[in-house]
């Protein structure tokens, strides 16, 4: 996580500016998408080619979406003509852009803390300048959330639902269908209607980790520092008061093929939800029918406990569709 405080890296981004996002879009994602498109032609059959055209993709869906939204964007950019020097440029700048790292990484990181988050925490602890109306009507517009289209809202008739209900972007992985049940739960991620800029963005996101692993011919690149690993070594870690066996373990490197539309995730532990109630089962028949709890608590403080490493990263949470059943899920290296 950046040395950045929460409430300086918002008032530096001023997410509420179409401007500001006009230009990381122009500085950062135009040269990346270049860069990227150039590489994956010129390495065909090279490990390198195959995760720099997905690169490439998502940027360029960045930068689609984002028109949409922010208007029009400069798109001029000059590919060196050495090969050699367009895999060092696009190795530079994807490390630029990487959550906090430098003035790029204020923009990645302020999108990322942002795919999944209860009410409660963004207001109160992440952004509370986003209490404004304004403000925050004009960066939930631009971002692509949607307070009347939650990514979760507990089934309960309390003052307490408004509080755990999560906030995020509909087209980054969150909601999912239960394609097994019992001693194993298989949960298949759902795509997405419609893609939003900060979703896309998060997406490139995961592309950057497998690009900066530095694959094929992009290893004899040497970057100043491994801003992936450091980055992850200063999220907060997995909470030790959510049960140890819950957490899937989800390579970041593979995440791009392995967390994406369609994609399957199966682990012997589940989470159940009934009200605020929230259990960790290692059978589960349905949401109805479970057997041997390993950990009972509520979401109050389910959610308090998961928040820290959730909005940085460290880890993430995958729903059903109906929102009764879900899957911890841990980054690593």
């Amino acid at each position: 996580m950046s040395a950045i405080s929460p409430e300086e890296l918002i008032n530096d981004v001023k997410p509420w500016d179409k401007d500001s996002w006009r230009k990381f879009l122009e500085e950062y994602i135009v040269p990346i998408e270049a860069l990227a498109r150039t590489i994956a032609k010129q390495f065909v059959g090279d490990p390198a080619a195959e995760i720099a055209g997905e690169v490439a993709k998502r940027a360029s869906r960045v930068l689609t979406v984002a028109k949409n939204v922010i208007g029009e964007i400069n798109m001029e950019f000059e590919v060196p003509v050495d090969p050699i020097e367009c895999l060092r440029m696009l190795v530079e700048k994807s490390g630029n852009m990487f959550l906090g790292v430098g003035e790029g990484g204020k923009y990645t990181l302020f999108a990322w803390t942002l795919r999944k988050v209860t009410k409660e925490y963004l207001f109160e602890a992440l952004y509370p300048t986003l209490k404004d109306e304004e403000k925050r009507r004009r960066t939930f517009e631009i971002l692509g959330i949607r307070e009347d289209k939650p990514i979760f809202i507990p089934a309960v008739k309390s003052p307490l639902t408004e509080n755990l209900t999560i906030l995020g972007y509909p087209d980054y992985p969150s909601i999912s269908r239960v394609e097994e049940w019992g001693g194993y739960i298989t949960l298949s991620i759902l795509p997405a209607q419609k893609s939003t800029f900060g979703g896309s963005l998060c997406r490139l996101v995961d592309g950057l980790v497998a690009l900066l692993s530095r694959p094929g011919i992009l290893s004899g690149v040497e970057p100043s520092a491994d801003v992936v690993k450091s980055y992850l070594n200063k999220c907060p870690a997995p909470p030790t008061e959510i049960y140890a066996g819950s957490w899937h373990e989800l390579p970041w490197r593979k995440s791009y093929t392995e967390f994406n539309e369609l994609c399957k995730l199966r682990h012997d532990y589940a989470w159940v939800i009934q009200g605020f109630a929230i259990r960790c089962v290692d059978w589960l028949d349905s949401p109805e029918s479970w057997r041997e709890v390993r950990q009972e608590t509520n979401l109050l403080s389910f959610l308090r406990w998961l928040m820290p490493s959730l909005v940085t990263g460290r880890t993430e949470l995958l729903l059903s569709a109906d929102g009764r059943v879900a899957l911890t899920i841990k980054r690593t290296v």
